[in-house]
């Protein structure tokens, strides 16, 4: 691990923006810290799953709530970390059905799109304890009460419909059909919860071209160019922590159309073009490590986190989230925590 901090403290030294880089190394320490005592301290599994099946329905209620006012709630849900935000709001995430523009809700999140990749986590996190006998919590509620547990899933699914995340509907499908079907959650709800995600899967791409656009498409090859050519200039260390931004308009053309000041739709990318091919390297080595930890213990008790990090990795292929905003960030660190506990 030193190693890894004396590289990447050297790479945020050789970056253009050197702020945006010491920043970004510090938050890389804040998560670790976190991780690290999540692993120290023994946590599991079942310890968070009453709160994060309260935060996953929560958050698809306030979902599906604006999604139908088709603007932001306001009042109290602003102290739960909810934005101001409305159809008319610039630069705010929307889709197109049948030739008209809904708003796409974000919850108490950044974006639609994180959104959705929470409550999928969420999702497979909690799902495994709703099946535990322990007499406690929101978990064994469900457990004794199918449909309340039917209900649970639904609104969680529907919320996920929602926002429009059309790589988190292809995943969830997926998982559905793989993860469910080896739990003991009664054949019934396997059914419903995969005949549901299948009909979703089917309307996606049926209505694609009504709600995608090409524009939306050429501007996340834009990024991908980018990221490529930055890695061109600079191989083995890359432009710096945090500095695909703000090397950005210097290897994206304005000419024709505008660019995004964004990081690369692509986790892989964005870890290559700002840390080069030796923080690439170092990436995978510690993915590595933390795969041959799950599958070195229980598969009764690591398989859901097991799923959850290739979900994560897979969701990686399209989206940035997990490495660059503050939810995303966290919930990683959660996750590497909990499979380093001895716990597991």
């Amino acid at each position: 691990m030193v190693t890894i901090f004396v590289f990447l403290l050297a790479n945020a030294f050789l970056a253009q923006n050197q702020g945006a880089a010491f920043y970004q190394f510090a938050k890389f320490l804040e998560l670790s810290l976190l991780a690290f005592y999540v692993a120290q301290n023994h946590h599991h599994l079942s310890k968070i799953a009453l709160p994060f099946s309260l935060a996953v329905f929560y958050s698809s209620l306030i979902a599906i709530a604006q999604f139908f006012k088709q603007s932001s709630l306001n009042g109290f849900f602003w102290f739960l970390g909810e934005r101001t935000f409305n159809l008319a709001t610039p630069g705010i995430a929307k889709a197109i059905i049948n030739g008209q523009l809904i708003m796409r809700p974000y919850g108490t999140f950044p974006h639609p799109n994180v959104l959705a990749g929470f409550l999928l986590v969420g999702l497979i996190l909690t799902i495994p304890y709703f099946e535990q006998s322990e007499k406690q919590g929101l978990p064994y509620l469900f457990q004794k009460n199918k449909f309340l547990f039917t209900s649970y899933l639904c609104i969680v699914v529907l919320a996920i419909v929602l926002s429009f995340s059309r790589s988190v509907w292809l995943l969830g499908l997926i998982l559905s059909l793989f993860f469910l079907g080896k739990s003991k959650i009664p054949k019934k709800i396997f059914w419903l919860v995969s005949s549901f995600w299948l009909i979703i899967l089917i309307l996606a791409f049926y209505l694609l071209p009504h709600f995608s656009t090409n524009e939306a498409f050429s501007q996340r090859m834009q990024l991908m160019k980018a990221a490529l050519l930055m890695v061109k200039v600079s191989p083995l260390s890359g432009v710096g922590l945090n500095n695909f931004i703000v090397r950005l308009p210097e290897f994206w053309p304005v000419t024709g159309f505008t660019y995004w000041l964004q990081p690369v739709h692509n986790l892989y990318l964005l870890v290559l073009s700002e840390t080069g091919v030796i923080g690439f390297l170092i990436f995978l080595w510690l993915l590595i490590l933390v795969f041959k930890r799950l599958l070195k213990s229980s598969m009764k008790i690591n398989f859901p986190l097991l799923m959850v990090l290739i979900a994560i990795l897979l969701l990686g292929l399209t989206d940035h989230y997990w490495l660059t905003l503050q939810q995303g960030q966290l919930l990683l660190a959660l996750i590497l925590g909990l499979a380093w506990s001895s716990k597991i």
